[in-house]
């Protein structure tokens, strides 16, 4: 039925109810109800003098390795102690630690900050933090940690140097990392202290501060410096390739008997394109003759129309993490609780560059897995030989066969170090939710069955999500850090007493993040805050989401919803009904399966109910057919009904759209004429249509 009124000139009004969707409607109310992202938490940190690189926690303490400094600081990141490690004064002339100060005059003297490239933890020996800095060809000290006083770093200072005696190789054993880049590891095995090193070098680096691009290199038992145990235990890009292939070492982890490193690098002597490789050799191989690498690839698949894939690839990693799943996610993978998975963020590069955009990926993938993948293509034969440490035409890249044993390691005569050129590709786990945002940080932990990472950006927003590959989820922590980088550099303490912590560095500053999340008042309706993960413990209090110590007077809820009605589409419709109306808001259909329900979901509209359309409403908008009214009524009485209780509005009104005017009264035959017409009411309804006689008059 068309509701119309009329005027005695014949003229008649048709007040339409059955008319458009209302595309774009309630945009404002779910505006509203998202994610507040500009929230403020405050949280425990610390404040360096200078920028921070490093990070180790140990026994309740917290060290951190800063430019010129060393900070020891208490679980609460109080300030308890200070070793000042630069600036350092260089001389030609000058070993590394010794004291230069007599040739402080000299012109050849330098002043140079000292970077802290590497703070490692040893306990085999003593408890000690050995601390590698970008001065003194690279050089180490090693710090005793007294065990009645943890904070004494200072006590106890040892230089890790030792000069060579006339005759020895042309090297430097004790030149531990490049000031360009490093990435150390620390192993025991079989009474031994292992450092597996990877620097990024470049032509600056000369003799007698020889810097090797990967190696392994073991603690002497005296403590006082390093030993390589032959002279295959290092492997150095040539010297026609080191400034135009450079390496960038990201990260370094063991699991089992092997060693892996993660590299940004060429993808290969004669493409000026980047990508991401993975390093694999044997814990036990003293002369990396188990050596592989191969190429690890991130992507993004976009079905079109068509049946056409579009597939983008995130090519240079950023950050990386290796932790064990939760339940969930072992399921999902077909993996046990105890394997463990490397997780990275990875960027979409600028053309021919290693600079990354602001367009990134998260991607997964097992140990187990890289593992398999390795085998396989060695299998296939699907490699070649790495001829940025052997040139094109060394005997080794004119081998055509390539042998491995099964066990992978104890290297036999005829096998050497070799390059895979198939990528093992992962999809990214996210869906392109993060490809407008460069993410500089990934670490992960698990609550219950669930695996969530913890991410950072280069603009200093910290974010916590659930990973799944099931389902997709997004962000339930987002919040604003620092102006600085999140730092690929994180600790995590997932202890169950105090529910753990992250410890995350952005520029000079250090903060403490509770891994269950800052706090729950970013969350803005009640179903975001009840859909929430269950150990973040959030729950609904006096239209805000809190913790329930934070609700004292209040009723704290973490099983319903009360719909919020923020707006309605139109304010007034004619008494004959029909009209379709549209309720902006929150939490509507709200479940605590996530899935938009309205099976319990009653509108009353002045004591009458108005028939939903299921197919056209979300948790934001409702939309429902007008009964019909007897006579007109404002802001009338008017209910939402969810079962267990209701929210009241009265801001709808039903009106008897009357005409009281019509200007000009008279018009030539052949139309065109500008009509006015007044009256009351006349915008009530979703929409008009006027007629004069039978004929349309379209509407300005």
């Amino acid at each position: 039925m068309k509701p119309f009124t009329t005027y005695p000139s014949g003229f008649i009004v048709f007040l339409f109810a059955l008319l458009q969707r209302s595309h774009g409607q309630c945009k404002e109310a779910a505006k509203k109800s998202e994610m507040n992202l500009s929230v403020k938490y405050e949280l425990p940190h610390f404040v360096a003098e200078t920028p921070i690189q490093n990070v180790v926690l140990y026994k309740h303490h917290v060290y951190i390795g800063a430019v010129n400094k060393i900070y020891v600081l208490n679980e609460t990141l109080q300030n308890i102690s200070v070793y000042k490690t630069g600036p350092i004064l260089e001389n030609p002339d000058c070993a590394p630690c010794e004291d230069c100060k007599d040739k402080a005059n000299l012109s050849n003297s330098i002043w140079k900050d000292n970077v802290n490239m590497a703070l490692l933890l040893e306990t085999y020996y003593d408890d000690q933090l050995i601390s590698c800095g970008s001065v003194s060809g690279g050089v180490c000290h090693r710090h005793i940690i007294h065990p009645d006083n943890p904070a004494d770093i200072e006590s106890e200072v040892h230089c890790m140097y030792s000069p060579r005696v006339d005759g020895e190789a042309d090297n430097c054993p004790d030149c531990v990392v490049s000031s360009l880049g490093t990435k150390v590891l620390v192993t025991e095995k079989d009474r031994f202290v292992n450092f597996f090193v990877g620097n990024t070098v470049t032509s600056t680096f000369r003799p007698p501060h020889v810097l090797h691009s990967i190696s392994v290199r073991r603690l002497k038992e005296t403590q006082d410096g390093f030993e390589f145990l032959t002279d295959q235990s290092y492997i150095d890009i040539l010297p026609q390739f080191r400034d135009s292939y450079p390496i960038r070492y990201v990260h370094a982890f063991e699991n089992d008997h092997f060693v892996y490193f993660l590299t940004v690098q060429r993808e290969s002597l004669d493409s000026q394109a980047f990508h991401t490789r993975i390093i694999r050799f044997c814990t036990l191989d003293s002369e990396m003759g188990s050596y592989m690498e191969m190429p690890l690839e991130c992507i993004f698949t976009e079905k079109r129309r068509k049946r056409s894939i579009r597939k983008e690839v995130f090519n240079i990693l950023q950050a990386a993490y290796v932790s064990k799943p939760g339940a969930a996610l072992a399921h999902e993978m077909g993996l046990g609780l105890n394997d463990d998975i490397l997780y990275g963020v990875f960027a979409q590069s600028k053309p021919d560059s290693s600079e990354p955009t602001n367009r990134s990926a998260v991607c997964a993938v097992s140990v187990r897995t890289i593992n398999e993948f390795f085998n396989k293509i060695v299998d296939k034969q699907n490699m070649k030989c790495l001829q940025h440490f052997y040139g094109k035409e060394s005997k080794y890249c004119l081998n055509k066969a390539f042998s491995r044993n099964a066990s992978y390691c104890r290297a036999q005569d005829d096998e050497y170090r070799l390059e895979v050129t198939t990528p093992l590709q992962r999809v990214d786990l996210f869906m392109g939710q993060f490809n407008s945002v460069l993410l500089t940080s990934i670490s992960v932990f698990t609550k219950g069955n669930l695996t969530v990472a913890n991410l950072g950006t280069s603009e200093g927003r910290f974010m916590q999500i659930v990973v799944s590959r099931s389902e997709p989820t997004a962000p339930h922590v987002s919040f604003q850090l620092d102006s600085h980088p999140v730092s690929p550099q994180v600790v995590v303490e997932n202890s169950v007493a105090d529910d753990g912590y992250t410890l995350v560095v952005t520029g000079k500053k250090i903060t403490k993040i509770p891994l269950k999340g800052p706090g729950c008042h970013h969350f803005r309706s009640c179903s975001q805050c009840l859909l929430a993960p269950p150990f973040m413990q959030c729950g609904w209090c006096s239209q805000q989401c809190l913790r329930a110590p934070q609700c004292p007077g209040g009723t704290w809820t973490q099983d319903t919803c009360l719909p919020t009605v923020y707006e309605i589409l139109p304010s007034s419709a004619p008494l004959e009904g029909g009209t379709k109306l549209t309720l902006c808001g929150w939490d509507f259909g709200f479940s605590r399966n996530n899935k938009f329900e309205l099976k319990n979901t009653v509108v009353h509209i002045g004591g009458q109910i108005c028939a939903l359309e299921a197919k056209s409403s979300n948790k934001n908008k409702l939309e429902c057919t007008v009964p019909a009214a007897k006579t007109p009524s404002f802001n009338i009485s008017s209910s939402v009904s969810v079962g267990h209780g209701k929210t009241l509005f009265n801001t709808f009104s039903y009106v008897n759209p009357v005409i009281t005017s019509i200007s000009p009264t008279y018009g030539p035959k052949s139309g065109g004429t500008l009509l006015t017409i007044s009256g009351k009411y006349l915008n009530c309804g979703k929409s008009r249509r006027i007629f004069v006689g039978e004929k349309p008059c379209s509407l300005k």
